[in-house]
């Protein structure tokens, strides 16, 4: 298992695990045919309205919390790897962006953050799985409600167990932050201070590293950063109108009072 941090703007940092899983769970093939199911709605010939609901469902999917697939793709710990702790785990980051008491510091916050956020909805998932067992009655609709508790049932596991697995890694500090020729070329053509990583430098450093889907996922936490960035934005503009409005209605009223 390899660990990267990709910083992406000033202050946002971005994370990205390397891990070839060999076993899978129950859980994980239960997961894996509800998935297979979900995937053949968008095949479904002279079906418009599942092909819609499909498109609808991948959408809302695709919207998944960056911090939450990147905490899915940690593998779960077992009994023998906690017996070989002297192991291990590379953390790969720029030095030239971040330094590595930084890059650490911020995986901690993470999981710190995250631990009891997806305990919490991993139970709520659990307790609406029943209920949502209940929509099979009607046969000819696809038990959407029941496919989607599932998958976030599995999702916060994962996320879970992935953060449970971190936590133990720092704590018996098996992390191993390493330095990055490689990324601290490809970051010396950028600011990230001033402006946030494009998807040309991403598309480079999935390519150095020769791993394809790490493109994919951060260009998705890009993606979610810009549209927190966006909104952040807009709450401010919109405060700033409203205090705005409040001063000349105040300074309206002190002119009616003197007249």
């Amino acid at each position: 298992m390899r660990l990267f941090c990709i910083p992406l703007f000033s202050h946002k940092t971005a994370f990205y695990c390397q891990h070839i899983s060999t076993r899978q769970s129950y859980l994980a093939k239960i997961t894996a045919y509800t998935a297979k199911k979900w995937d053949s709605l968008k095949d479904v010939k002279k079906s418009r309205w599942k092909v819609r609901l499909y498109v609808v469902g991948q959408q809302l999917l695709d919207k998944t919390d960056h911090q939450e697939s990147f905490l899915k793709s940690v593998p779960i710990m077992e009994r023998k790897v906690e017996l070989r702790s002297n192991e291990l785990v590379p953390f790969i980051y720029p030095s030239t962006v971040i330094s590595a008491n930084k890059a650490t510091m911020s995986l901690d916050q993470l999981i710190t953050d995250r631990l009891p956020y997806h305990r919490k909805y991993m139970i709520y998932s659990a307790l609406w799985v029943p209920l949502a067992c209940t929509f099979t009655i009607v046969p000819i609709i696809p038990n959407i409600p029941l496919f989607y508790n599932l998958f976030r049932l599995y999702s916060h596991y994962k996320a879970y167990k992935g953060a449970q697995h971190l936590r133990y890694i720092l704590d018996t500090s098996r992390l191993s932050p390493t330095d990055s020729d490689v990324f601290n070329k490809i970051y010396s053509s950028t600011n990230i201070k001033t402006q946030i990583l494009d998807d040309n430098l991403i598309d480079s450093i999935a390519k150095a590293i020769d791993i394809p889907g790490l493109a994919i996922e951060i260009k998705r936490a890009r993606q979610q950063i810009l549209e927190k960035i966006k909104k952040e934005n807009e709450k401010t503009i919109t405060s700033e109108q409203v205090n705005k409005h409040r001063i000349h209605v105040k300074a309206a009223e002190t002119d009616i009072k003197k007249e």
